[in-house]
């Protein structure tokens, strides 16, 4: 078993970038894909996720000093570090049942594709840390009950292929996917929310005929309403929020700018490599199972590539540190993953809002307050995972969490309600 973790371990460290065109390759191989559209798709789609992770890690690195001299120059205090989500990613993976989830997981799937009760095939290797991770703070929650750990781990990979299936249409009309969805637990777990959030701005009088998408903004306000410019503002004003100097404020701008610009761009040589994989699959699945139309699972990474995403996202920046200040009951100070985290949240608000970037802050808001209390919960939870994956505490720090950890909300309510199940079974 041991030799499976490592494997798995190694696997999962060499990042998407080479993960997924291995997990391409092996795929392609078993449903025998020809040879000359399975290398492409694989080294396509490996050079896809290097230009987003490129420009949105590029972009973390130019804001992050902007958003830490925010936190000073505003005073937040928090007790918790956030310590970033490849620390959770890590601890996950470290979790002695890890391996034992992911064969769950992918039996849970096969099952479910035979039994025409999900139309989703989760090729997302990476993503299973996600259900490893809902298993660990069950595990710890439950005083390190094996079975109700893994069985939570099971339930959050059901329900998430469930939302993925839903949200399948969603994908494919708004982000212009075709053939895949988001089975990623930390993302689709808030799409029922985003779409009741939506439903709750139709029911408010003016609110609801605001129209901010971009191109609604572009069409009223011509070159200024586009991305680049739009960008050019918004990176611009966490500069001057940051009280830096002009020549700082200039860089942020431009960085934002090319932001906007460039990881579209990236996401479309991406989906050049993955689509043609995609389409071969589905074929091959549909041929040996007629009338099924299989949708394959992918990163929901991805939706960071939205314009609007992008924009919500970055507005979302200014506007988390200031929940983290103000918000009862939040400990987290979220810097380390703030700049991802608030694109990544952003997702389903403006998908389900059509790119209305109004809503999608106004939905982003509800959805982060939500993260940072999740992420405030389960820090003595994730401390101990951390701890016993080899992280070492800081001198004075007593806990650790994630703001990633907080979008886990699936994995935060079945572990909760597990808990109080083992506490009855105890």
């Amino acid at each position: 078993m041991q030799i499976i973790v490592d494997g798995l371990n190694w696997i999962a460290s060499l990042g998407p970038m080479v993960m997924m065109p291995i997990i391409i390759f092996i795929i392609g191989l078993i449903f025998r894909v020809k040879i000359k559209i399975l290398i492409k798709s694989a080294l396509m789609t490996g050079i896809g996720f290097a230009g987003v992770n490129i420009v949105i890690n590029w972009f973390i690195q130019q804001v992050s000093p902007a958003v830490q001299k925010m936190v000073e120059n505003w005073g937040i205090q928090a007790s918790i570090l956030d310590v970033g989500w490849p620390a959770r990613a890590a601890a996950t993976w470290a979790f002695p049942l890890a391996a034992v989830v992911v064969f769950i997981v992918i039996g849970i799937n096969i099952l479910m594709l035979i039994t025409k009760k999900t139309k989703t095939v989760m090729v997302d290797f990476w993503s299973y840390n996600h259900f490893i991770f809902t298993a660990a703070i069950t595990y710890f929650v439950t005083n390190q009950n094996v079975f109700l750990a893994l069985l939570a781990g099971a339930i959050d990979a059901i329900i998430t292929f469930k939302l993925a299936d839903w949200t399948t249409p969603l994908v494919e009309d708004y982000f212009g996917m075709e053939g895949v969805n988001f089975p990623t637990a930390n993302s689709v777990g808030w799409a029922p929310i985003a779409y009741g959030l939506n439903k709750l701005w139709d029911l408010i009088p003016g609110l609801n005929k605001i129209n901010a998408n971009p191109g609604k903004v572009q069409e009223k306000f011509g070159f200024v309403g586009e991305p680049m410019f739009m960008g050019l503002i918004f990176g611009m004003l966490i500069g001057i929020l940051a009280k830096e100097n002009i020549s700082t404020i200039l860089i942020l701008g431009m960085a934002t700018a090319a932001t906007m610009v460039l990881t579209p761009v990236m996401m479309r040589v991406l989906m050049e490599g993955l689509l043609p994989f995609a389409e071969s699959i589905k074929e091959l699945l549909n041929k040996k199972f007629p009338g099924n139309q299989f949708t394959m699972g992918i990163d929901a990474a991805l939706t960071v590539a939205n314009s609007s995403a992008i924009a919500v996202g970055i507005i979302m920046v200014p506007i988390t540190l200031v929940l983290a200040a103000v918000l009862p009951g939040n400990k987290l100070l979220p810097v380390a993953d703030i700049a991802y985290q608030a694109m990544w949240l952003a997702a389903w608000p403006v998908a389900f809002s059509k790119g209305n970037i109004f809503r999608g802050v106004l939905s982003t808001t509800v959805i982060t307050i939500c993260v940072l209390l999740i992420a405030t919960s389960l820090a003595p939870i994730h401390t101990q995972l951390s701890v016993q994956g080899g992280f070492v505490l800081p001198n004075g720090m007593d806990l650790v969490t994630t703001e990633d950890a907080g979008t886990h909300i699936l994995g935060f309510i079945i572990s909760k309600i597990f808990g109080l199940l083992g506490g009855i079974i105890g």
